[in-house]
């Protein structure tokens, strides 16, 4: 049996999971509290959150520090630390002044209107104390519309002091001033995050702290940092996530590494490359924007993340977190950091956040209201996007080894329960990420008005006995997918550059396409597609090998995308345009040098022919040869339907199902010794029941591992080999596939004895804050406790009690149990003996130890506290019921 495998059947799984521990300056007892009661849920890690904390880095901090440090010492557990006083990362505990040489720095523009011909004319510039002028630029204009230009042309050489002498020619003129200056909306008191000596001011004062206190923990017990949603901060909250590159009033990214590398990479005409950045200038304009903003990502992800990254190298830590990336914000900037795959390359793990309910079951086609019930997410972007993303980048740097974390669960509400909690880590699960936060754990008083729900709330949390369930199915689960290879068979484009460049269809939406069809592919940005190496009509990157590269409908790609697009169809690899065939645009960029050790590890790429590669410019286009290869460039204008059948032409599909089940995803990771495939059913209404083939099983045994009650059960195969798949909504599976000849094996059974539990219920009500039940009354039918106006708002747990006549002789010997609609947790006894706890549909599990005659069956369901604490987090979800609804069916069966 394949390694892994045994070793969570044998409970020896690692863990993966680090929840936030809020801080607020708490005695000693209440933190050694809460860490056992994260040591109590299966956890062996905590991520201690300063955020609240009112002396972060100071002698409160080492003193509650000390104690957390102590306890996970005692408990063989490992602490991170979120770095910083505030999020986002980057505030350096408030010692950043402003306008000092650590501060962020913009660049700015204004217009001036002039029309000529006019000589002898001045212009005043507006240069206040603190700014610096960058250059003038001279445009004439196209027509009406601001802001469209031509012939522009650099006057900065007519400045004098602050005034600019400048003889007007005949037309309109825009007159574009180009200043660097301290005064912007972004955050105040950060550093500026392109910058190298202001992120190293900030690991002076952060990271170098901790290393002084806990020095020889460092690799061991103190396991690293995590970065919450650092930013470039030019802007603030005025674009929202929309801050993309070339908003004509946007203040953009600046500093003193970003002015050499303009003046170095676009030598005497930078000031004309700037005025682009705001004004159409023809293709100079995507051109401009394209390199600009890889300068500014490439200073990023080298100066804030990899400088990080490297210093925790160094000194034997890891270096961990996740960057805003809302509705394509990855892509942009303002609250964003230009490029996802950049921003986070220095880290040791990928990493993404999914909080204030930014996923919902049964919204990936369509934008939904968040918390406040005023500005909306894209689903398609948040369902569909944002875990491939994330894991993506995890599969293709060596070093993140796999590994891609989600922070996850809060700020949902008081209204999240298990239930749904468990259906967001199969979403995360089924798309690759495999490392968890959880948001969170508080050390305040209860209940703590912060971005509920918390986990344990100094014992209140109804639910909380049965968290641990969840973590040891997050644990069992992940074990099963680190450590080994992802087998996808589409390379699909990151479409940052393309959005910098121009329009373009997200990434996003053709990943739903794909993954409604079964079909799994990892997003691949350009600077990796170029260290890939291309041959035999196969891309290989890391570990993996793709059999088709598709790039979504856009204006632009860069020139050195077409020239990977040309070694690559050459090689044989079919590249398919998911819309028209985009203009070229010409540049001397190189992204791949972003990308550490490219040069050393694909000599073969770098090395290309680029002399005979050479285009001629033809209509703005560039236009290359493609050789002989020509049907393997394919240019898909039309619906979905028509990607998916070329995609028949070059894929050998690693599933099929005998029928269309758009809510079914799926995720194959191979280990030595055997082949997982994990399904889920994101469909909160359809059921799924397919019989499924997979591609290269016909030798190979067949199981399912029920990671919830730690077993392997038998899989069903027919006659063609193809396996049965059954899945209520919601409910998630794993499927092995090894050369085992122990594996279980499908076996018949005898029915027997069926019926419906619908009376004679005895009911009793333990409230959130009592210890013990109340007096049983008997129910009758079964009813929703929150529609009752007596029980409206009752949060806490219900046990439901009834008798029930059996003889094994005659009835059967097991009995499956269907409890039909819980809200939402269920734990089941049989004879005073705890059967099976179910947190999330189906609420079914299999009795055994039936006795002849009277069996007591008693029922154990918790609910949330949304019904008591009615916050306004919990205001734009739906509000489930309370209790066992049923109906309660049983079935008899004989081995």
């Amino acid at each position: 049996m394949e390694k892994r495998l045994k070793e969570v059947l044998n409970r020896e799984e690692g863990n993966y999971i680090l929840p936030f521990f809020w801080q607020h300056g708490e005695d000693g007892g209440r933190l050694r509290e809460m860490m056992g009661a994260v040591y109590s849920s299966g956890i062996r890690a905590v991520c201690v959150e300063s955020r609240p904390h009112p002396d972060f880095a100071g002698p409160g901090w080492w003193r509650d520090m000390d104690i957390i440090m102590d306890e996970a010492r005692k408990r063989n557990m490992r602490v991170w630390v979120l770095d910083d006083a505030h999020f986002p990362s980057g505030y350096c505990n408030g010692l950043v002044e402003e306008q000092s040489v650590y501060a962020k720095r913009y660049l700015d523009h204004y217009t001036i209107d002039a029309s000529g011909p006019g000589s002898g004319t001045s212009f005043f510039l507006s240069i206040d104390e603190g700014e610096e002028l960058i250059g003038v630029v001279a445009a004439r204009r196209k027509g009406r519309t601001a802001g469209e230009v031509q012939e522009p042309v650099d006057i900065t050489h007519k400045v004098r002091g602050k005034v600019l002498y400048w003889d007007i020619p005949e037309g309109y003129w825009n007159i574009i001033v180009i200043k660097s200056t301290f005064s912007g909306s972004g955050r105040k008191k950060y550093i500026n995050t392109i910058d190298a000596s202001s992120v190293r001011f900030f690991l002076d004062v952060v990271y170098e702290s901790h290393l002084e206190h806990y020095g020889e923990d460092f690799g061991n017990t103190f396991a690293g940092f995590f970065s919450d949603e650092p930013e470039l901060g030019n802007c603030l909250g005025e674009y929202g996530h929309n801050a993309a590159i070339g908003q004509p009033d946007m203040k953009l990214p600046w500093g003193e590494e970003l002015f050499g590398m303009v003046k170095s990479f676009w030598g005497s005409g930078f000031a004309v490359r700037l005025a682009a950045l705001w004004n159409q200038m023809g293709n100079l304009t995507p051109q401009s924007r394209y390199e600009y903003m890889n300068m500014v990502t490439d200073l990023y992800g080298g100066n804030f993340c990899g400088q990080i990254g490297e210093w925790c190298r160094e000194h034997g830590v890891e270096y961990i977190g996740h960057v805003i990336e809302d509705n394509g914000t990855h892509a942009r900037l303002g609250l964003g950091t230009g490029h996802y795959f950049k921003a986070l390359w220095g880290q040791h793990m990928s990493g993404i956040d999914v909080v204030l309910q930014q996923i919902r079951p049964g919204y990936d086609k369509m934008d939904f209201y968040h918390i406040g019930g005023k500005g909306t997410y894209n689903g398609t972007f948040f369902h569909h996007g944002l875990a491939k993303m994330g894991a993506s980048l995890g599969h293709l740097d060596p070093k993140k080894k796999g590994r891609t974390m989600c922070e996850v669960y809060g700020a949902y509400g008081w209204s999240e329960g298990l239930k749904l909690m468990k259906w967001l880590t199969d979403h995360m699960l089924v798309r690759g990420v495999n490392w968890f936060v959880p948001h969170a754990f508080t050390a305040a008083p209860f209940p703590d008005p912060d971005c509920p729900p918390h986990f344990y709330g100094w014992g209140n949390n109804p639910q909380f006995p049965w968290f641990s369930c969840l973590c040891h199915y997050m644990n069992r689960m992940s074990h099963l997918l680190n450590g080994g290879t992802h087998i996808a068979e589409i390379a699909l484009l990151y479409t940052a550059e393309t959005e910098w460049m121009g329009s373009c269809q997200p990434f996003e939406e053709i990943g739903m396409l794909l993954a409604e069809n079964q079909i799994d592919y990892e997003v691949v940005p350009i600077g990796i597609l170029e260290t890939c190496e291309a041959a035999d009509g196969k891309m290989r990157a890391g570990n993996e090998e793709f059999s088709v590269l598709i790039v979504p409908d856009c204006e632009w790609i860069p020139e050195e995308l077409e020239q990977w697009i040309v070694y690559a169809v050459r090689n044989g690899l079919p590249v398919l345009f998911a819309g028209r065939r985009p203009g070229v645009m010409k540049s001397g960029w190189r992204q791949a040098e972003s990308f550490s050790g490219w040069k050393e590890m694909h000599k073969d790429v770098q090395g290309m022919d680029t002399a005979a590669e050479q285009p001629e410019e033809e209509n703005g286009n560039l236009n290359y040869g493609y050789g002989d290869n020509t049907e393997n460039l394919i240019c898909i204008e039309g619906d979905g339907e028509k990607l998916l059948e070329n995609l028949e032409r070059f894929v050998d599909r690693d599933i099929r199902c005998d029928r269309k089940v758009p809510g079914l995803r799926y995720y194959h990771y191979r280990q030595d010794g055997g082949e997982f495939y994990m399904f889920f059913n994101e469909d909160p209404v359809m059921q799924v029941h397919s019989w499924v083939s997979v591609r290269g099983s016909g030798e190979c045994q067949a199981c399912w591992y029920n990671a919830f009650d730690n077993v392997l059960e038998p899989a069903v195969r027919n006659e063609k080999g193809e396996v049965e798949l059954k899945l209520a909504p919601g409910q998630a599976a794993m499927l092995y596939l090894g050369t085992d000849t122990d594996l279980p094996q499908p076996q018949v059974y005898k029915i027997g004895k069926s019926l419906v539990l619908e009376e004679d219920w005895r009911i009793s009500f333990r409230r959130y804050d009592e210890k013990d039940f109340g007096s049983s009354k008997k129910a009758g039918k079964l009813y929703n406790i929150t529609a009752a106006e007596e029980t409206e708002d009752f949060s806490g747990t219900l046990r439901y009690e009834t008798d029930l006549e059996w003889n094994p002789d005659t009835d059967g010997e097991l009995l499956e149990i269907d409890f039909g609609t819980v809200y939402e947790t269920l734990e089941v006894w049989l004879n005073d003996e705890k059967a099976s706890v179910r947190i999330a549909p189906p609420y079914c599990c299999t009795l055994q130890n039936l006795r002849k005659g009277t069996n007591s069956l008693t029922v154990y369901v918790a609910n949330t506290l949304v019904h008591k604490y009615r916050d306004s987090f919990s205001a734009t979800m739906p509000i489930e019921g309370s209790g066992l609804l049923g109906p309660v069916t049983v079935q008899g069966y004989w081995k």
